[in-house]
């Protein structure tokens, strides 16, 4: 016993010296939501042409979040380039924008602040998309919105989008995965057993 104590004792301090240290757990990092995160649930259709042609059709979609309005429409204005790139696509972004400042303007909102505008590409379709903070004039309640808007299929497509503040932390992804489905299963009509249709 007394000669295997020496190699005993070796044995230990070098697995001693071979054993890890102790490092800080990884701080996580925060991951898209997974899919269908968000249930958005199919509200009415609203046919806007009777009023104003070329206004076209949207769909109301809600969820725990917010509220979706997606648009179809041409403006009477013929074939759209596809994406962003018509020649009348920034006159028309524009104004989408200032339907807003308008509606904060004549006392439906009490604050509109406009953010950045940028492109982005979902499901293979460039948007311009810009975000803005609105303040309803009545209840004083905020919230995040966001303006999505493409020319596809010869008319414009836009994603109006409206969150309760305050908004999730992963808003970006949920407004992008509700944009890449609605693309893939197609914006025109809604799947739903009984669509509403107003006019």
């Amino acid at each position: 016993m007394t000669k295997l104590w020496p190699a005993l004792l070796a044995a230990a301090l070098l697995s001693g010296c071979a054993a890890p240290t102790a490092t800080p757990p990884a701080t996580p990092v925060a991951a898209a939501p997974a899919a269908g995160t968000v249930a958005w649930q199919y509200v009415r259709s609203t046919w806007h042409e009777a009023r104003q042609p070329g206004l076209g059709i949207s769909h109301r979609y809600q969820s725990r979040v917010g509220w979706i309005d997606v648009y179809l429409y041409d403006m009477k204005q013929g074939h759209w380039q596809a994406g962003v790139d018509d020649p009348r696509f920034e006159a028309q972004f524009q104004s989408s924008v200032e339907e807003i400042r308008l509606a904060g303007a004549r006392g439906l909102y009490a604050e509109v602040e406009v953010g950045p505008i940028s492109d982005v590409r979902i499901e293979g379709q460039d948007f311009r998309r810009v975000s803005l903070r609105i303040v309803h004039a009545v209840t004083r309640k905020a919230y995040e919105s966001f303006t999505f808007l493409t020319a596809r299929n010869g008319r414009l497509l836009k994603y109006r989008m409206s969150f309760d503040t305050p908004a999730p932390a992963d808003v970006d992804a949920i407004a992008r995965e509700f944009i890449e489905h609605n693309l893939r299963s197609g914006p025109d009509m809604p799947r739903a057993a009984q669509p509403l249709f107003d006019t």
